[in-house]
């Protein structure tokens, strides 16, 4: 069975093309002012009766006439502090104002940061509006609402894991369900040069093959062929974990990254395991992450996963997190902070030669900054206060690379 590819399918008119270019970018949407007609907005310290209405009057044209999406809009807005919030609590306390506004938000991660910044600097000192993590905030109520209808309406668990990378086991496990009416959970799609039923006889020949312990060693895997097609193995020892990492080729030059862990391991939610890193790079693949490689298909059963083959110049040294941090910049944009310093091949120099990512984000300023591209993204932390975490949907990433790495 197939489910939607993971492939972005929305406007990306708003994604941010640098630091400097996004300053550009949200500043020009509020350098003009009210259009000529609307009502003044600009109150004092006092909030007089009909202004936040007049101020979504003022907010709705931006939207329906000058086609921004909401939060740009609602930025674009000039008023006084003490106004903005009444404008904003307004729009916090409308089921459909508040959705379009939030959605607005979570399809922009990269601008988000410059969303907070504006916020902190239109609203009240001491406002509590994105204390997201207080009992009963505004937005909070608002967010929760939002996700319950994203949950709701979800087509696929792609995405559900484009908007964020933490959700909860059962929830994905039991949407998945909903939406197809079986246990096959899976992700993404099966490339066409190892589709049908190529893949499953792959992953059942590679499994004799797998190393078990945190110490792999190399080992020749004779070739395969099926259907008339032949592939070649190589097997990679630099994984810490039960996951096994293989490379695979066949006679048409078709090359892909295959990963394989014991199916008794399969988990959706605990640290190392395969399935919770295709969460994370489900979210990274499907908001075109440049700094990591791209998953192409996940099955829960299998326990195994593709990715797409990056050609690649290693990194090869003794690096530190911050070190990682600091060349893998597109993570931070998507509200990811990388943790892992254990792999000893993990990174790749960011070159013209990949093929596959040269349609990801900002990706020709990655490769002219010689950023890095990561394979093994395991350990990572989300935040954003834009997307506090719902206890009924998601949970905090496992992120053990602390007490992991002591025992290597």
């Amino acid at each position: 069975m197939r489910i939607q590819a993971i492939t972005n399918h929305r406007n990306l008119s708003f994604i941010s093309k640098r630091d400097e270019t996004n300053e550009q970018k949200l500043s020009n949407t509020q350098s003009t002012g009210i259009p000529k007609g609307l009502k003044a907005v600009h109150f004092g310290h006092n909030i007089i009766p009909g202004a936040a209405e007049a101020l979504i009057k003022d907010y709705k044209w931006f939207i329906n006439n000058d086609k921004l999406p909401a939060i740009n809009a609602l930025l674009k807005i000039k008023t006084d502090k003490t106004a903005f919030d009444s404008l904003l609590r307004s729009i916090l306390k409308d089921d459909e104002l508040s959705y379009e506004l939030i959605d607005s938000i979570i399809k922009q991660p990269r601008n988000m940061k410059y969303f907070l910044k504006d916020f902190e600097e239109k609203l009240p000192v001491g406002s509590d509006m994105f204390l997201t993590f207080m009992p009963h905030n505004i937005y909070t109520k608002a967010y929760t609402k939002y996700i319950d209808k994203r949950v709701e309406n979800a087509k696929s668990i792609s995405e559900l894991l484009e908007i964020r990378p933490d959700w909860k086991e059962d929830v994905l496990l039991s949407k998945h369900s909903d939406i197809y009416n079986n246990n096959d959970f899976e992700l993404g799609h099966v490339p066409e040069a190892i589709n049908h039923g190529k893949f499953e006889e792959i992953v059942h020949y590679l499994r004799k093959y797998m190393d078990y312990g945190i110490n792999k060693s190399e080992k020749d895997i004779p070739a395969i062929t099926i259907n008339g097609t032949t592939f070649n193995f190589r097997y990679f020892t630099d994984g810490k974990t039960d996951k096994n990492v293989f490379g695979i080729s066949d006679n048409n030059g078709e090359r892909f990254i295959i990963k394989i862990a014991p199916t008794e391991r399969k988990s959706l939610n605990d640290a190392c395991a395969l399935g919770t890193l295709c969460k994370i790079d489900t979210y990274l693949t499907r908001n075109y992450c440049r700094n990591s490689a791209p998953l192409r298909y996940y099955n829960h059963n299998l326990n195994a996963s593709i990715y797409d083959f990056i050609e690649h110049q290693k990194v090869d040294k003794k690096i530190t997190l911050e070190e990682i941090r600091e060349n893998i910049p597109d993570f931070i944009d998507l509200n990811l902070k990388y943790n892992d310093t254990a792999g000893k091949n993990n990174f790749f120099i960011l070159d013209h030669t990949q093929h596959r990512v040269k349609g990801m984000n900002d990706y020709h300023y990655g490769v002219e900054k010689s950023e890095w591209i990561t394979v093994d993204n395991d350990h990572v932390i989300f935040e954003s206060r834009f997307q506090p975490i719902i206890d009924k949907y998601h949970h905090v990433l496992p992120n053990t690379m602390d007490i992991f790495c002591k025992f290597l």
